[in-house]
This record gives C-alpha cells, sequence and structure tokens, in this order.
C-alpha cells in the first residue's frame, strides 16, 4: 500500500469514527462499527489501528490538530507574537458560530476523554496552548479571564448544562469583544 493510499485509508477511517462519534457517541465507536462505516473490512482497519483506544487516540490528536488551526493557536514551540484583541476575537468567532454538528462531535469527545483518562493529556495540551498565547500578552490576567468565560460558555452548552437565548448570547459577545478592544 502505498503511502498516499494509507493516508487516505487513514483519513476515511477516522471520519467514519468521527461520524459515529458524533451522531452516536463514544460507546459506539468500534473497530468493527467503523470498519463498516468506513466501508473497509476489519482487518483493514486494524492495519492502521490495533485497537480501539488507538482509534480514539488518533481521532482526537486529530480533531486537537484541527482545532489548534481553527482558533489560531501556534503549532510549533516557537513563541508567536499575538495581539491579544485579535485572538479574543478568533475565539468569540470559533465559541459563539461553532455549527451544532461541531459542538456534538466536541460534546463526545469530551465524554471519550473523560471515560478514557490516557486521551486527556491531548486536551489539557490544547488548553494550555491557549492559556500560553494569551499569557503573553500585555494584561495576561484579564485575556485569560475573557477566555475562560467563553470556554466556560461553551462547556455549559456542550454539557447541556444551560442554554443561553440568542439575545444573551449576542451580548456576551459584543462585551467580551467590548472589553478585549478597550485593553491595550
Amino acid at each position: 500500500m502505498s503511502s498516499s493510499n494509507s493516508t487516505n485509508s487513514r483519513d476515511t477511517i477516522l471520519d467514519a469514527a468521527a461520524a459515529i462519534l458524533t451522531k452516536h457517541g463514544v460507546s459506539n465507536v468500534s473497530i468493527q462499527a467503523t470498519a463498516t462505516a468506513a466501508g473497509i473490512t476489519k482487518a483493514g482497519l486494524i492495519y492502521h489501528f490495533k485497537t480501539r483506544d488507538e482509534l480514539l487516540s488518533a481521532l482526537l490528536e486529530r480533531m486537537v490538530t484541527e482545532l489548534d488551526a481553527q482558533i489560531g493557536l501556534p503549532v510549533s514551540d516557537q513563541p508567536q507574537i499575538v495581539s491579544p484583541q485579535a485572538k479574543i476575537a478568533e475565539l468569540a468567532d470559533f465559541t459563539f458560530d461553532m455549527p451544532a454538528s461541531q459542538k456534538q462531535l466536541l460534546a463526545n469527545m469530551l465524554v471519550a476523554a473523560t471515560a478514557h483518562p490516557h486521551l486527556l493529556p491531548q486536551v489539557q495540551a490544547l488548553f494550555s496552548r491557549g492559556y500560553d498565547t494569551l499569557g503573553r500578552s500585555p494584561n495576561p490576567a484579564l485575556f485569560q479571564l475573557l477566555s475562560l468565560a467563553m470556554d466556560g460558555l461553551l462547556l455549559l452548552e456542550l454539557l447541556q448544562l444551560h442554554k443561553f437565548t440568542p439575545d444573551q448570547r449576542a451580548a456576551m459577545r459584543e462585551t467580551l469583544l467590548e472589553l478585549a478592544r478597550e485593553l491595550p
């Protein structure tokens, strides 16, 4: 199997696992169900992922990489100069404009990470990168607090603990952006 075909097969498998996770939750992500959804044999899936845990870990790794790109986090260890106002605006767009399907996938991935503690370090690293990036701003505590507010909002919604009205969400977004614009 060529490297390109191997990468395509791996992506197809991860797409299938993500679809199952989004629609049915982590308990339904199995080797057999994923192979069936990907249109390959169980042996074909096991060629790429020996266990369900390897499959879940690879899926989470891909999601973290996509989230890093989506919210503009640095992908290397090189410190990057970041405009805190621009970063808060990016985070606000991410938080307030997230499609329902992505919310469902993230919620189910959080369930997977808490049910499988070996997956937590990847999620923890994602949050650390975000807060570390804002920690290099002129007023790190305030920018981190604004980010924390958005993380809290998103987690409340992902875990279906509270649903804010559209008017409340719009007012919160504008207030966050206003606070960010007023800072140095």
